[in-house]
């Protein structure tokens, strides 16, 4: 685990100081042992309180701060994200972390103000009527204030946030608008003589970064670098195929179903963003991908090639999942190396799908076949628009052929030194790349009575793989886990630079036949067991109960399904956490059904049981062993997802083939399923 020492550069303000704090909190419990001392630094936003923010110059909050960190007085500098500029000031870089708070916006009021209560409570007709004064900071608050009360005065309220609570104290204004996340930071058990109403997202759209924290860097920092790779999510680069969505890869679609984010071309069927299409891969009650169309054709550009680069940079900074949807095959013609290249400058980890090019639809689809037994032996395929001069020949099926046709290349003129590659098992879990150079190869570099199918490929791109990014680095990991958890587990892998190899030791089997309408609380201690609970126990969706669960990852799942935990450990994701949880409630009276599977122990019941519920225990699910008759793909780590799978791995091919391995786990109940002298070495890989 990497540990840091930093200098820490915030604005001076309470609610910065604040926030800056419960971000360093964040960070050293994500980077243990790494110390973080805070400086205050002024800025042009705190001195300046005249200026309109909608007038202010973009950097009006971060001017002084960014001279910090280019001088070298402070490492970073922890932002509210919504203060950054569009674009960032050179030398720069920047990422979002993940603990947002609170995107909504709220009206903030007097406790002892009963009439602006009633009023924010009363029909639109009396809101129309109605004079009052709101404090609203910019345009889009003040809009929303003169909707609600048209006959408002709307002056524009200046200053740090406690400044904001206090003009209302005075009453200068009958009500202010502000953001939620301020006001939890600031004061976490409620602002003194305040009440808070939060405004739907759907009433009032807060911006996009609100709520959020951002880091901001000297470009280049390896340190800074390395700890964004724990919060950025790789960028899928998804081949769409041509003419028809079909032909997008199913892995491109389950990749387009789990974007945060689809930047699209124009070179494919429309149906591909579709809800029919994407309705096969997408969980329930999950959100559909926000789209942007960036496509170019004959010269028309919806969006330059830099602006389109910046973009999927940008939004891999905030942490989200980004698809970048081309057309074809994206490797082919297109111009996909400026956009990874630029994500490899960041250290930011990305995934290529290769696709169905033009090239097969046009030949393969219409007969024109390019390869015909005994009439030709291969074809050149080429761009008019391309002014490069090498054309890299590839040979199929050649493995038992590279040294005669690496000498026959040479003795046509091929230099000696050119770089040659073989690659065997393209794509699948045994996938091997080895290169050369061609006077290599006619010497035997590679091995001629490997079973396998290779392509043997020769010129610069051989040269040039894909550089290995991320906290994964490239690693092939074997995820050991059962169908329930595969999807998201591959995608934490990816996410994390590293390749998932799929190879599942433990199957689900559903026992079946329970029904959870007539029960007030529902606990579940797994995500297969959340996913098994709405595929099979619940009868009516308009009565839900209450959801107990002891982790992350089991409320995620919940959360696919519309629903979240109303009990859940703050910390110690485990059934002895839950049980602690449940130790401080009152359930006198309450029906509760525990489900679980047939391995799952029985301290959860007890707990419920002597907390005064009528508990049902019941088996959902049982864990069986899978066993493969090959010995597993070369792999450099493990992912284990249950203590069940720990078990079966252990029995197949014992503690020994764990040696020299990093061993992922889910959770401290999987780690503690390890030999001991396992155990202190396992890193714990979030999924959620």
């Amino acid at each position: 685990m990497r540990r840091f020492d930093f200098i820490v550069g915030a604005r001076g303000s309470r609610l910065s100081i604040a926030q800056t704090r419960g971000a360093l909190d964040f960070l050293a419990r994500e980077f243990p042992g790494s110390s973080f001392r805070l400086n205050a630094v002024e800025t042009p936003g705190d001195r300046d309180l005249a200026t309109p923010i909608d007038k202010a110059p973009a950097d009006f909050f971060t001017r002084d701060l960014d001279d910090a960190v280019r001088s070298g007085r402070v490492d970073f500098a922890v932002h509210s994200a919504k203060d950054l500029p569009q674009e960032m000031t050179e030398g720069l870089d920047w990422f979002w972390l993940p603990c947002a708070g609170d995107r909504r916006d709220a009206w903030v009021v007097r406790k002892d103000d009963g009439r602006m209560r009633r009023l924010l409570e009363s029909t639109p007709a009396a809101r129309r009527r109605a004079k009052v004064r709101v404090g609203a900071s910019g345009e889009r608050r003040r809009a929303y204030a003169e909707s609600v009360f048209p006959n408002a005065e709307t002056p524009p309220v200046r200053g740090a946030i406690d400044s904001r609570v206090e003009q209302l104290l005075e009453g200068r204004f009958d009500a202010v608008l502000m953001a939620c996340a301020g006001i939890e930071r600031l004061w976490p058990d409620g602002a003194p003589g305040v009440d808070v109403v939060p405004i739907p997202v759907d009433e009032l759209e807060p911006p996009e970064a609100q709520g959020v924290l951002a880091i901001v860097f000297r470009a280049g920092d390896e340190r800074l670098t390395t700890m964004r790779e724990r919060f950025v999510k790789a960028v899928r680069f998804v081949s769409a195929g041509v003419g028809d969505a079909g032909l997008c890869t199913l892995a491109g679609i389950r990749d387009i179903a789990a974007a945060d984010v689809v930047l699209y071309d124009a070179l494919f069927d429309a149906d591909l963003i579709s809800s029919p299409t994407l309705g096969l891969s997408m969980p329930r009650g999950s959100c559909r991908p926000r789209f942007v169309f960036v496509g170019k054709r004959y010269g028309a550009h919806s969006m330059g090639q830099a602006e389109i680069t910046r973009l999927i940079c940008d939004e891999a900074r905030k942490g989200r999942r980004v698809v970048r949807l081309k057309g074809g095959d994206a490797g082919l013609f297109g111009r996909l190396a400026e956009e990874t290249d630029a994500l490899a400058e960041l250290k930011i980890p990305f995934v290529v799908r290769p696709g169905v090019s033009a090239l097969t639809a046009a030949t393969t689809g219409t007969g024109m076949l390019l390869t015909r037994r005994g009439e030709s032996r291969g074809f050149t395929a080429y761009t008019p628009r391309s002014t490069g001069t090498e054309t890299p020949v590839v040979a199929f099926m050649a493995t038992k052929i590279v040294r005669s046709e690496a000498k026959r290349l040479m003795a046509e003129g091929w230099p000696r030194g050119t770089p040659c590659a073989i690659v065997r098992d393209a794509g699948g879990p045994r996938e091997e790349v080895r290169s050369a150079t061609l006077a290599a190869a006619a010497r035997g570099a590679f091995a001629a009575d490997d079973p396998r199918p290779g392509l043997f490929i020769v010129g610069s791109p051989a040269a040039r793989l894909w550089p290995k990014l991320g906290e994964l680095a490239g690693a092939r990991v074997l995820v050991t886990c059962s169908d329930a958890v595969w999807e998201r587990a591959r995608l934490a892998v990816e996410d994390r630079g590293g390749r998932p190899l799929r190879w599942p030791l433990i199957e689900l089997k559903t026992r079946g036949g329970i029904s959870a309408g007539r029960y007030d609380a529902v606990v579940l201690t797994s995500p297969a067991a959340a996913r098994i609970f709405f595929d099979s126990c619940l009868d009516d969706v308009r009565r839900l109960p209450k959801f107990f669960t002891c982790g992350s990852g089991t409320d995620a799942e919940l959360r696919a399904h519309g629903v979240s935990s109303d009990l859940m450990p703050p910390s110690d994701f485990s059934a002895a956490g839950l049980v602690r949880e449940i130790a401080k409630l009152d359930l006198s009276g309450r029906r509760v059904l525990r489900l679980r599977s047939a391995k799952a122990g029985g301290a959860v019941a007890r707990a419920l049981r002597k907390a005064g519920a009528k508990v049902d225990d019941v088996v959902l699910y049982d864990n069986v062993p899978v066993a493969h008759a090959d010995p597993p793909p070369s792999h450099d780590a493990v992912f284990f997802a249950s203590a069940s799978a720990v078990e079966v791995f252990l029995a197949q091919y014992g503690a020994k083939a764990l040696a020299g391995r990093t061993i992922f786990v889910i959770g401290e109940p999987t780690r503690a399923a390890l030999p001991p002298r396992l155990r202190p070495a396992a890193r714990l890989l979030p999924l959620w």
